[in-house]
C-alpha cells in the first residue's frame, strides 16, 4: 500500500518538475532571443549612421527593408531626432506607431512575444535618428523547436540506417558461410539468421487459441512481434510481415526463418505440455508456390514437430472466389498432411461457396465480424448460417478477435467451438506462453486431484 502511494505521490511530482524545466528553459531561450533582436538592431543602426550622414535615402530604405529577411521581424521604421519617418517597412499592414515608445525595450501589453526595441543612431553624442523595429518573437520559436526536433530525429534515423547495415552484412555473411564459422565450428546459418533477427528487435509472440466449451488451450497462433527504436511494439501477422519485406525491397529468407523458429518452439511444447495445434498465416505467393508444402514439411521433418499438427492459415481473399487451380493448392497441402484454415471469413459475398468447394478445416470469423456480435441481428443470422453450413461440411468454425463475454456467450451459442482474442489472453513471447501452459497444466492437475479426493470419500 504504501508502494501505491509513494507512486502516486511521484507522479504529480514529476508532471510539475517537467513543467518547472521548461518553464524555465522557455524563459532562457526568450531571453537569448531577445538579446540576439537587440544585437540585429544595433548592427543595422551602425549601417545607417554613414548612410544618413550623406542623406542617402534610397540605400537607407534597403537597409531598412532587409530586416524582413530576419525571421521575426515584423515591421521597421527609421525616424528623425524631430519625430518625421524618413524610412519605414512592414511585412504585413502598416508599420506600428512608436510615438509612445520612449524605451529601448517594451513588451506588447497583450502578449509579451511582440518585442519593440528602440536603437538611437547617435553622431558627435548627439542622436539623428532613431530604429524602431516590432518583433514577433513566435516564428524565431517555432524555428527553433524545428531545428530541435531534426536534430532529435538524427540519431533515430542514424540508429535505424546503421541496424538495417548490420542486418544486411550479417546476412550477407549468412549467405557467404560455407561450410564452418569462426574456431573451425561448423556454420549454422540458421542459429545466425536468427541472431540477425533478435539484433534487429524481431521475435516471435504466440497468442492462446482456446476451446469455447471449457476454456482449454487447442494450439496457438503465431504473431511477428517487432520492437521499434521508440520502444513501442507493434504485433503483425507473418504474412503481412512477410508482404512488408518484399515491399522494402529486404530480400531475406524471413519465411524459413518464421516457420522454423515456430516449429521448433512448438515441438518442444508438444513434448513437455501434449498435443498443440500450430498455426501459421501464408501470404498469396506462399499459396501459389508448388514447391511450399514440401518447404514446410521437410522443416516439420527437421523441427520433429508433427505436420498433422501444422494449420496453414490462408485469407479468404486469396482462395475466393474458388476455382480450379485454388483447389489444386489447396489438395497440394493437404495432400501433405496439413490442415488448411481460412481466416477473414465472412466479408466476401461468396463465403459459403468456399466451403462447399474447398477441402478447408476451419474456417477463421473476421475480427470486423466479432466487434459486431451482439449489436446487430442481420449479423447473428449471419454467423448462424455459416457456422450451420460449417458443421454440414465437417469444418470448425474459429472465432478472431474476441474481447469480452458478451461476444463468447453468443458465439458459442451460434456454433464457434474455438476463439482467440483479448477476452481469452493477448499474444505471449515464448517465456510468457510456456508459463501460460505451465500454469494451465497445474491448475488441470490441481481440479484432477480434488475430484479424485472428493469420489474417494463418497459411500454407496
Amino acid at each position: 500500500m504504501n508502494k501505491k502511494l509513494t507512486k502516486l505521490a511521484a507522479v504529480p511530482a514529476v508532471v510539475g518538475a517537467l513543467l518547472v524545466v521548461t518553464v524555465l528553459a522557455f524563459q532562457a531561450v526568450r531571453h537569448l532571443v531577445i538579446q540576439d533582436q537587440q544585437v540585429l538592431a544595433q548592427s543595422v543602426a551602425q549601417s545607417l549612421l554613414p548612410v544618413l550622414l550623406v542623406n542617402d535615402t534610397q540605400n537607407a530604405q534597403a537597409l531598412v527593408k532587409a530586416l524582413g529577411n530576419y525571421p521575426g521581424v515584423a515591421s521597421a521604421e527609421l525616424i528623425s531626432a524631430e519625430g518625421s519617418s524618413l524610412v519605414s517597412y512592414a511585412k504585413v499592414g502598416p508599420s506600428f506607431v512608436p510615438a509612445a515608445q520612449r524605451f529601448e525595450l517594451a513588451f506588447a501589453q497583450d502578449d509579451p512575444n511582440q518585442v519593440r526595441l528602440m536603437v538611437p543612431i547617435t553622431f558627435d553624442s548627439m542622436v539623428i535618428a532613431n530604429l524602431h523595429i516590432a518583433v514577433n518573437l513566435w516564428p524565431i520559436y517555432l524555428r527553433i523547436i524545428t531545428w530541435l526536433g531534426v536534430l532529435l530525429m538524427v540519431p533515430s534515423v542514424l540508429y535505424v540506417v546503421m541496424k538495417q547495415q548490420r542486418f544486411r552484412l550479417g546476412y550477407e555473411q549468412i549467405s557467404k558461410g560455407g561450410g564452418s564459422g569462426q574456431g573451425g565450428r561448423p556454420f549454422d546459418a540458421q542459429q545466425a539468421l536468427a541472431a540477425e533477427m533478435r539484433d534487429a528487435g524481431i521475435s516471435l509472440d504466440y497468442q492462446p487459441i482456446q476451446r469455447f466449451k471449457d476454456g482449454g488451450v487447442f494450439g496457438m497462433a503465431v504473431m511477428v512481434c517487432w520492437q521499434q527504436p521508440s520502444g513501442q511494439t507493434v504485433h503483425v501477422s507473418p504474412s503481412a510481415f512477410v508482404n512488408l519485406a518484399e515491399k522494402s525491397g529486404i530480400c531475406l529468407p524471413f519465411d524459413d526463418w518464421l516457420l522454423t523458429t515456430a516449429c521448433a518452439q512448438a515441438s518442444r511444447w508438444q513434448a513437455q505440455y501434449g498435443p498443440l495445434i500450430l498455426t501459421l498465416d501464408i501470404n498469396a505467393a506462399q499459396f501459389k508456390d508448388a514447391s511450399f508444402a514440401q518447404k514446410i514439411r521437410a522443416i516439420c521433418d527437421q523441427t520433429q514437430y508433427p505436420h498433422r499438427m501444422l494449420a496453414l492459415v490462408v485469407h479468404e481473399s486469396v482462395v475466393s472466389p474458388p476455382s480450379l487451380p485454388t483447389l489444386t493448392r489447396v489438395r497440394a497441402l493437404t495432400g501433405q498432411g496439413f490442415s488448411v484454415t481460412v481466416q477473414g471469413f465472412g466479408l466476401l459475398p461468396g463465403s459459403l461457396d468456399v466451403l462447399a468447394a474447398l477441402p478447408v478445416s476451419q474456417i477463421k470469423l473476421d475480427p470486423k465480424l466479432i466487434k459486431r456480435v451482439g449489436h446487430d441481428e442481420q449479423l447473428h443470422q449471419l454467423i448462424q448460417t455459416i457456422s450451420d453450413k460449417a458443421l454440414s461440411h465437417d469444418v470448425q468454425v474459429m472465432a478472431d478477435g474476441v474481447e469480452c463475454g458478451e461476444q463468447h456467450t453468443a458465439l458459442a451459442r451460434m456454433g464457434c467451438v474455438l476463439g482467440q482474442g483479448a477476452y481469452f489472453q493477448h499474444a505471449l513471447s515464448a517465456c510468457d506462453f510456456e508459463a501460460f501452459l505451465k500454469e494451465r497444466l497445474l491448475t488441470k492437475a490441481s481440479m484432477s486431484s480434488v475430484g479424485a479426493g472428493a469420489g474417494d470419500g463418497v459411500t454407496c
